[in-house]
């Protein structure tokens, strides 16, 4: 059997590192260079935490994090500088501290903090309702940890090809026996959407569509002459921090359903409203008082209306997808991996099965 994995992000290399374990031919196809895309706009969040946690979820994320030590064996740098949520009304308060009792009892460590507790946080409390801390979260370089997958894969036996798109997937009686691709024909029995942003344009060409949309997650890089202390902060009003070795990441993140909204994926404009927006935070985040903006772009998320993943089979044979990760793509790759494997409990299947939503 020969799978072809269309897609060389996150999502497709750690798909291809675990089925360099079968006995099958696999063949990854990325349009442009390992971890390139979408998966180096990211903030690079391992997220074991999440608001309003089920308890499936923090399952699906503790098995993802698990696999995420594996790959750490291989060198991945993972930085365990936590999370705090940041809550701006008392709605929201009272939310997070919802959320931390759900996670404590997962076993997660998880603290509630009044507006005057921020500050050791590096944060002005002015304004605000008060947090939620998860220290355990972690950080990392998204692109690494996909080339990190890749070489898993080519250590497996994978085929791993750059610089090569996916045109067209052929079908015969409802079952793929093909992909087109900018090199040519190259036949397949199975195909692996791992497509990210370009996932619904894969879809179509199969003739399937699934409840996927698009929404932009424009971010600036600034600069304060030293690395910033303290963890990721993520703001009720859907905008954070994330800290880097020179300063640090302002952005803001939407993950809310908009039925067949698409972008131009070409367009990584960041707007002048958001770059207001996002400068805001410097006279909250105490440490950005001092900061230079030296890069701005703007990462594609694609999301389903549940906030969950559509990973397995489709309606045509041999047409598997991983996608909408929504947002959550650094996170939980692996365990979508598994997911594709096989090797999972069939509750796995059944929450992420991506005819979950047909009438």
């Amino acid at each position: 059997m020969h799978t072809v994995i269309v897609g060389g992000g996150i999502v497709g290399t750690a798909i291809a590192a675990r089925l360099g374990s079968t006995d099958h031919e696999i063949t990854v196809l990325e349009r442009s260079e390992i971890g390139r895309e979408t998966t180096a706009a990211s903030a690079g969040l391992l997220m074991r935490t999440v608001v309003d946690p089920e308890p499936f979820d923090l399952r699906f994320r503790k098995r993802a994090r698990e696999r995420y030590r594996e790959l750490r064996e291989d060198g991945l740098e993972t930085d365990r500088i936590g999370i705090v949520y940041v809550a701006e009304s008392e709605a929201f308060a009272d939310r997070l501290a919802d959320s931390a009792v759900a996670l404590r009892e997962d076993g997660i460590e998880a603290s509630v903090l009044e507006p005057d507790e921020l500050v050791g946080l590096g944060i002005e409390p002015d304004g605000l309702a008060g947090g939620l801390y998860t220290p355990e979260d972690r950080v990392c370089d998204p692109a690494v940890a996909a080339r990190l997958f890749a070489d898993r894969a080519r250590t497996a036996g994978v085929d791993v090809r750059t610089g090569v798109s996916v045109t067209d997937v052929e079908t015969r009686d409802g079952a793929v026996t093909a992909v087109e691709t900018s090199e040519g024909r190259l036949a397949a029995d199975r195909v692996i959407n791992a497509a990210g942003p370009w996932a619904p344009q894969l879809n179509e060409a199969v003739g399937i569509e699934l409840p996927l949309c698009h929404t932009r997650g424009p971010m600036l890089a600034v600069e304060t002459g030293e690395p910033l202390e303290g963890p990721t902060a993520i703001f009720e009003s859907k905008r954070y921090v994330r800290p880097t070795e020179t300063g640090a990441w302002l952005g803001a993140y939407r993950t809310d359903y908009v039925e067949g909204q698409r972008y131009d994926l070409a367009d990584r404009s960041v707007s002048a409203s958001f770059r207001d927006s996002a400068r805001e935070l410097e006279d909250v985040v105490l440490a950005l008082e001092d900061a230079t903006v030296v890069d701005d772009w703007v990462g594609y998320r694609t999301v389903t209306p549940d906030g969950r993943p559509l990973v397995g089979e489709t309606t045509v044979e041999g047409y598997l997808v991983a996608v909408g990760l929504s947002g959550q793509g650094i996170t939980l790759a692996p365990a979508v991996a598994d997911v594709i494997g096989g090797d999972v409990d069939p509750e796995y299947r059944r929450r992420l099965s991506p005819t979950r939503f047909r009438g």
